[in-house]
């Protein structure tokens, strides 16, 4: 039987916020990147928003993310396997609900950019919370 406790899954909820946080930085440069070459594309940090609007940006967006997941899975070794097992869990999780909780700051339209951030701040958090709890019940 495994036995879990409230420090593993203070580290697993941090990690996940600070993994999904870069994963917006990470989607927010690829934006302003693609926005560079392909100047009519708007700027977006969710790569299903961006599907719909500017199928490239999409695309490309959800390339990078699929690549930052597969990036914590190679491994040498049984014991590098074993070890990295939880982070494996925690970037995969993280990954995943980001494609849907990305979505939170379109679900409301205002024209204030501080509603912008503040929602992108909160689907981070609530990301990283999700993401952490379901990464620490999962076998």
């Amino acid at each position: 039987m495994v036995e879990y406790n409230s420090r593993i899954l203070g580290y697993n909820i941090a990690t996940s916020i600070g993994y999904s946080f870069i994963l917006t930085i990470i989607m927010a440069i690829i934006s302003l990147i693609v926005k560079a070459f392909y100047p009519p594309s708007p700027f977006e940090i969710s790569p299903i928003e961006a599907l719909i609007h500017s199928p490239a940006e999409g695309i490309v967006q959800i390339l990078v993310l699929l690549i930052l997941i597969a990036f914590v899975f190679p491994s040498r070794t049984v014991l590098e396997k074993s070890s990295l097992i939880q982070v494996r869990k925690i970037a995969l999780i993280t990954g995943l609900s980001y494609l849907v909780f990305s979505l939170l700051p379109y679900a409301f339209t205002v024209s204030y950019p501080q509603t912008y951030l503040g929602l992108t701040i909160a689907y981070n958090l609530l990301n990283g919370v999700f993401s952490g709890f379901i990464s620490t019940i999962i076998i």
